[in-house]
């Protein structure tokens, strides 16, 4: 019997336990292991910091389905890789056996050392509600990170907090325009939107030193925060480049298009935690992992049955939609997008359905 380890429970595993329901692989022995029963969904982060969902609506427990689709659930998180010897070894020790590996851990928040004791980070996400909660209630937050997921919990804290009648006072720093890896356009009007709202947001502007009550930046300026939430970009788990596995020069594990490790067959990988070879500067999203999620499982059963593999794709373009707070949310595609109360709805439509599809397994 062959030995099928699943490592984290992100988007693309999410969807190989749900095959694994209708179509488990004869004579495999299935093994998820995760930090976290539960794995909470990213997308409706900004409903939960706007009290639109409870935690339980946005998290999918993980030990329910593998006990509904027949596969193994063990707490734990993997430190180390031993690929010759096709062995995992887990936080307290434990050794875990496969033929097969596939990782799909996410990121970590790339902190600088010294600012870390100053700082709340959202990674892995399983820590996120009670650090959440923790920031949207603070005297003075303040969130560094102009990208999207920086952008969109800036705007629902800022939003509960008026909610509360709080104070409108929630700080964004982005070292670039806000959005900047979309489209000029775009940036522009998200921009607006976070001055229609009352959003105070700092771009061009680098946060240089933190101390207990400031926040010091690139240009010198000195901003008061009581808590601070570091969303700067993914940064990779230490484990693959300790492990001696091909890396990007980054220590993301790196991959073919097939999702495969370009020196070790048996070790694939998804998500967050890879570089594809072939497309090394592809954004580190949702979109993508969901995407990866039936090319890594078709891939997996092929492998185990020693058969061809198959080529993920990206798309060149695909639909974002960033809540903006109040019920709003920004939609974007290419260069278009559109801003009101009809994104948000679609947002929560889809979003509810995509919980829907793995919850209805167990519940």
């Amino acid at each position: 019997m062959k030995t099928l380890v699943l490592t984290g429970g992100g988007h693309a595993h999410l969807h190989c336990l749900q095959q694994l329901a209708t179509d488990f692989p004869s004579n495999c022995r299935v093994l998820l292991i995760s930090p976290s029963r539960h794995q909470y969904y990213s997308g409706m982060f900004s409903g939960f910091t706007e009290d639109v969902y409870s935690e339980e609506e946005i998290r999918i427990d993980l030990k329910r389905i593998c006990e509904k689709v027949g596969a193994e659930f063990v707490t734990d998180q993997v430190v180390a890789v031993n690929a010759i010897a096709k062995q995992l070894t887990g936080a307290n020790g434990a050794i875990y056996d496969y033929d097969l590996v596939s990782f799909d851990i996410g990121s970590t928040s790339g902190a600088p050392s010294d600012m870390k004791p100053y700082i709340t980070a959202i990674k892995p996400n399983f820590l996120f509600p009670d650090q959440l909660r923790r920031i949207r209630e603070t005297e003075t937050p303040a969130i560094v990170g102009g990208g999207a997921s920086g952008v969109e919990l800036a705007f629902s804290i800022n939003a509960w907090r008026k909610q509360q009648q709080l104070p409108a006072n929630t700080l964004l720093f982005s070292a670039t325009p806000l959005l900047a890896g979309l489209h000029k356009r775009i940036s522009r009007k998200i921009e607006s939107i976070a001055r229609q709202k009352d959003l105070s947001f700092f771009t061009n502007e680098s946060v240089e030193t933190i101390t207990p009550e400031e926040i010091i930046t690139s240009s010198g300026q000195l901003f008061p925060q009581t808590e601070i939430l570091w969303l700067t970009g993914p940064k990779s788990f230490p484990v693959f480049r300790d492990s001696g596995l091909d890396t990007d020069p980054t220590g993301f594990l790196l991959v073919n298009e097939c999702l495969q490790n370009v020196h070790y067959p048996e070790i694939f990988g998804a998500g967050d935690c890879i570089t594809i070879q072939r497309y090394p500067i592809l954004p580190k999203n949702g979109v993508y992992a969901v995407r990866q999620g039936p090319i890594l499982w078709r891939n997996l059963k092929s492998r185990i049955a020693s058969i061809g593999l198959e080529a993920f794709i990206p798309q060149e373009r695909y639909v974002s939609i960033l809540s903006t707070g109040g019920g709003e949310a920004f939609l974007t595609y290419g260069d278009f997008s559109a801003h009101g109360k009809v994104p948000w709805l679609l947002k929560k439509r889809i979003d509810r359905n995509f919980m829907e599809q793995y919850k209805k397994l167990y519940e």
